[in-house]
């Protein structure tokens, strides 16, 4: 009855204390009906000399810590790395230098290499897409490393997760994996730093901490433990002792984020500059809808380096981590999830919804709940997971300047690719040349999805297809002077460069694994009490990760 969580104190009988603290846990929506029934049970069997160290913490202000330190024991994860980076001082909205907590990339290769050292599956490189091996050995010859060097490739993820039910409050984070294993172990993920966006100051912040990870990443490369910092300051304690040794080798091999993390991290060209709105091409917004073979911007393609003196000229400066070895612009991989499933599929579909509406007959509410059983009908035949719970005007159409787009969950616009067919045949007709097109349209992008599958990838039918789609797409957007409806945006263009540029399916590198990461990141840096400083959330986002996951035994 209470407004605030309480906890069962001494006042409650001990023979009752555990049933009523997991009743409390799942009352309270902390943890769910499965996990409270799998604590019931798991008490009847339970060994308590288990839990003996872990229950005579004190029940102090310092408990979250000592129980923290008792679960980290024998995790066997390096140390966590102090490093000053420009973050922003709440009280007087001034920047300033401050600490933040950071694991870095070349302590934990080297850590979880040593643990998998004799385990043929974390050294294969089977599972590493193409792109990614390519670049793998061009860096390799770039370098002059031997045929016989095991190089461990990584990748990074960095993006904002909201924290808050309002989304007042994002947690940006920078999270590392290998890109090669495959399996299970595919989905690891381990987080490199975490810290609250109201803490950091526009570009000087993630340019900190790039720069910290460039010079472990330059560590890496250089297969040797370092002796001073990224600031040039003598490291002290192990870090000292282990300055000179050998370090495992490992190399930087992709990049992933959306557009929006892209741009604002690492400067990349944004989709609404008139100069050049694509980091791929000189595409700008006179030429970028042009997705012929004889357009514009495939003339002059744009290099690494053109990239670079771009940035620099329009910016005054270039990320940090540009400057890792043997670093190229192409290992920013282009998203499925952003670029199509919540970009170019949600606007199809968001169009294709608005068109089928006008032909249905009654007023809005009933065309709206004319084509929704239409869409439920269709998951009961399919079996559907990710399904829309509700249609509104809204989700079709925002507001009377925007161009229609589905607003739902990637998953959820991604499950209704396959309605389209369906919804073509039973709303639309041949009498029109925007239905012709909208016909047409919908089925090349459903050959563009088909080609999702590893199994089914074709790389020529994914281009082929997606250069189909775009050319109907413009000529949908001709017949809106506004192009109020089927509006030709930027994402568009890139969507393109990402089915051309495809070795192998996009699937294999799209951003669903670490955005379910984020997430379970997201959950545990909520705050519940203490400081709110960015060395304090750093902290407490790595320290309870590393708590929870031993090193990863790959081979198991």
């Amino acid at each position: 009855m209470l407004s605030k969580n309480s906890v069962h104190g001494s006042s409650t009988d001990d023979g009752r204390r555990l049933r009523d603290n997991v009743a409390d846990l799942l009352l309270t929506g902390a943890v769910s009906a499965k996990r409270a029934r799998s604590l019931y049970s798991d008490s009847l069997t339970h060994d308590p000399r288990e839990t003996v160290e872990l229950a005579k913490v004190a029940d102090s202000s310092h408990a979250h810590r000592d129980l923290l330190r008792k679960l980290k024991k024998d995790k066997k994860w390096p140390g966590m790395f102090q490093a000053t980076v420009p973050l922003l001082n709440r009280a007087t909205q001034e920047a300033e230098m401050g600490k933040i907590e950071v694991m870095l990339p070349h302590e934990l290769v080297n850590a979880i290499s040593i643990w998998n050292s004799h385990d043929d599956h974390f050294w294969k490189l089977d599972n590493l897409r193409a792109a990614c091996k390519q670049h793998l050995a061009n860096a390799s010859k770039e370098l002059g490393f031997g045929e016989n060097d095991r190089i461990i490739p990584i990748g990074i993820w960095h993006d904002g997760i909201p924290v808050k039910y309002d989304r007042s409050e994002s947690l940006e984070v920078v999270t590392m994996n290998f890109p090669h294993v495959g399996g299970a172990w595919a989905s690891m993920r381990i987080p490199l730093t975490a810290l609250y966006k109201g803490h950091m100051v526009k570009n000087s912040s993630l340019d900190g901490i790039m720069r910290v990870l460039t010079w472990s990443l330059t560590c890496l490369a250089e297969g040797v433990y370092p002796s001073h910092g990224p600031d040039g300051e003598e490291l002290t304690g192990k870090r000292a002792k282990l300055a000179g040794k050998t370090l495992q080798k490992a190399l930087l091999v992709e990049v992933r984020g959306d557009w929006s993390a892209f741009k604002s991290a690492f400067r990349l060209p944004g989709w609404a500059e008139r100069v050049s709105c694509c980091y791929r091409c000189s595409a700008n917004k006179e030429n970028f809808m042009d997705t012929s073979s004889s357009a514009p911007w495939r003339q002059s393609p744009l290099t690494h380096w053109q990239l670079v003196a771009n940035i620099y000229a329009t910016e005054g400066s270039c990320p940090p981590l540009f400057g890792a070895p043997c670093f190229r612009t192409d290992i920013f991989a282009i998203d499925w999830l952003h670029c199509c499933d919540q970009g170019v599929a949600a606007d199809y579909l968001g169009c294709l919804m608005h068109t089928i509406l006008k032909e249905i007959p009654g007023n809005e509410k009933q065309k709206l709940a004319e084509l929704f059983r239409h869409v439920q009908d269709f998951y009961k035949r399919n079996g559907t997971e990710s399904r829309l719970d509700h249609l509104t005007a809204g989700m079709v159409k925002k507001n009377s300047a925007a161009s229609p787009k589905l607003r739902c969950k990637a998953g959820e616009a991604r499950g209704l690719i396959p309605w389209i067919s369906d919804a073509c045949a039973k709303f639309l007709t041949q009498g029109t040349a925007e239905h012709r097109a909208a016909i047409d349209a919908g089925r090349y992008l459903q050959e563009c999805y088909s080609c999702l599958s590893v199994a089914q990838f074709d790389r020529d039918k994914l281009a082929g297809a997606c250069r189909r789609f775009l050319l109907l797409y413009a000529s949908l957007a001709t017949i809106y002077p506004d192009q109020s409806v089927w509006r030709f945006k930027p994402k568009m263009h890139l969507f393109l460069h990402l089915c051309e540029e495809s070795l192998d399916s996009p699937s294999l590198h799209w951003v669903y694994r670490d955005e379910d990461f984020g997430g379970s990141l997201a959950h545990i840096g909520s705050r519940r009490g203490g400081k709110n400083t960015a060395s304090a959330v750093s902290h407490l986002v790595l320290q309870m990760f590393y708590a929870k996951n031993p090193i990863p035994l790959v081979g198991q």
